[in-house]
């Protein structure tokens, strides 16, 4: 039993960098994203339907609860609030470094704009270089919040406490490029946590970061069953996630982003940044 709860929190779809160093990857690392389906067409009706069926059956205890069992205390999955208010949070922004021409930074940016809706965009250093400073800034002019999701997407709990706290200050390094008010949050990629990172991000007086609203959608390219998966779950005061799309790699997520912002809209869900929910919580307590 142990062993399908560490499945359920172990997203296998991340972004690629092809080029990396030794001195980057000290683990010798690959990453998932070039196993992943890139286009919807990827996949066989049968396997879509397997990768389905199994997400489903994993997610039926509830990641609230899951969380519980795994993670340390320390590690928030949601905020207590009986209002109709949610976090919305997108993983590996902006665009890998081997999809150049893939950015969609703004076409995101304008989708929230929309439905008058925000999001904290959990930042994968590596992911900067194809995207222009200015389309990032107008982001963040919108309310939008930018958080370290580490320099590559791939696993840390393996890293020593020097490693990992290089990788963590090298993706706050590139992030401070874009502003100085970046919230204390981390989201451990692949969801895979250490006690060596718990310390260092308890040095660091940050807080790690997990969702109860996920659908798996780098593995799973239906947008129309990822959003009706996540509104099923959605709750007050939960943490929703949904991959960052790009061209080319995961383009489906820019319409399940749609119409989960459309059907949270339609519940009557008030959406924004994980700061903003936290101090809503607090203010209730």
């Amino acid at each position: 039993m142990k062993f399908l709860f560490t499945l359920y929190f172990i997203s296998t779809l991340v972004a690629a960098d092809n080029n990396l160093y030794k001195y980057n990857n000290p683990l010798n690392q690959s990453l998932g994203r070039d196993n992943d389906p890139k286009l919807t067409e990827d996949l066989s009706n049968f396997k879509l339907w397997i990768r389905k069926a199994t997400w489903s059956t994993l997610s039926m205890p509830g990641m609230r609860f899951m969380a519980n069992l795994i993670f340390p205390k320390s590690t928030v999955v949601y905020f207590d609030t009986d209002e109709k208010i949610v976090a919305f949070t997108i993983d590996d922004g902006f665009c890998g470094k081997d999809n150049p021409d893939g950015d969609m930074t703004e076409e995101v940016r304008k989708l929230f704009k929309k439905y008058d809706a925000k999001a904290t965009f959990f930042t994968t250093g590596s992911h900067c270089m194809h995207t222009d400073k200015e389309k990032i800034q107008r982001l963040l002019s919108d309310g939008h919040e930018i958080a370290n999701h580490g320099m590559y997407d791939w696993l840390y709990n393996n890293y020593s406490e020097e490693q990992f706290e290089q990788d963590f200050m090298q993706t706050d390094q590139i992030l401070r490029q874009y502003t100085d008010n970046i919230p204390k949050y981390y989201r451990a990629p692949h969801a895979k946590f250490s006690k060596t990172m718990q310390n260092v991000l308890d040095e660091k007086g940050y807080t790690h970061i997990i969702c109860d609203g996920f659908a798996n959608d780098t593995s799973i390219p239906d947008a129309k069953w990822i959003s009706k998966f996540i509104l099923k779950k959605t709750k007050p005061g939960s943490i929703l996630l949904i991959h960052m799309p790009e061209k080319g790699i995961r383009e489906w997520n820019y319409e399940a982003i749609e119409l989960t912002l459309k059907g949270l809209k339609e519940k009557g869900y008030r959406v924004t940044t994980i700061s903003e929910l936290e101090k809503l919580s607090q203010s209730k307590l």
